[in-house]
């Protein structure tokens, strides 16, 4: 596959995702690639996110801001929660009915993300041109992701509902949520709550 392709599988992404899974799916990419592409989507975007924060530092001031705007930390982070997403996306799939499996689902997690981090991206440089476009493009960047999750979901397993997807896709999220906060909890990084 070459550079030019990838441009190519995006547009037919956000067009057809049935038909970009097809092409991810005909790619026969052994489970060590699939890995690689999740490994290189969270690579890049803890480098963006280090970026952004070298341009527009924030105040640290409580321990999961602490932990957050470390770059090994965050990958580890990110990198749990997408191994979660992609187990999460093929089990309750399955339960439902759907015939994805966890090899797919994890790649078309990391797709998914791959596509964000180039979002991301654009969103590092418009903030520097155009501080004004933070609010927007976040709220661009949350509903590609909505869009993405549902439509690539829905492909992977064969669903025909997209409001079954919908609220799938919210479960899912509130349970990683809390899977997350129990982690959290464990090792003591709680949000401080001020009276």
């Amino acid at each position: 596959m070459r550079f030019s392709d990838l441009g190519d599988l995006t547009v037919l992404t956000l067009r057809d995702p049935e038909s970009a899974l097809r092409v991810l799916r005909s790619l026969d990419l052994p489970m060590v690639a699939r890995w690689m592409v999740l490994l290189l989507a969270v690579t890049l975007s803890t480098l963006l996110a280090g970026l952004s924060l070298m341009l527009f530092p924030i105040e640290v001031d409580n321990p999961v801001s602490r932990m957050l705007s470390e770059p090994m930390t965050l990958a580890g982070i990110q990198l749990g929660a997408m191994v979660l997403s992609a187990l999460c996306v093929a089990q309750i799939g399955r339960l439902f009915g759907g015939h994805g499996n966890f090899a797919d689902a994890l790649l078309v997690v990391g797709w998914v993300e791959l596509m964000l981090v180039g979002l991301q991206a654009v969103q590092v440089v418009m903030m520097a041109l155009f501080p004004a476009t933070a609010t927007l493009l976040s709220m661009l960047a949350f509903g590609l992701f909505l869009y993405l999750a549902v439509t690539m979901t829905k492909a992977l397993h064969g669903f025909t509902s997209t409001g079954k997807v919908v609220v799938g896709l919210i479960g899912s999220i509130f349970l990683i949520g809390f899977v997350l906060s129990l982690f959290a909890a464990a090792f003591g990084i709680v949000p401080e709550v001020t009276p």
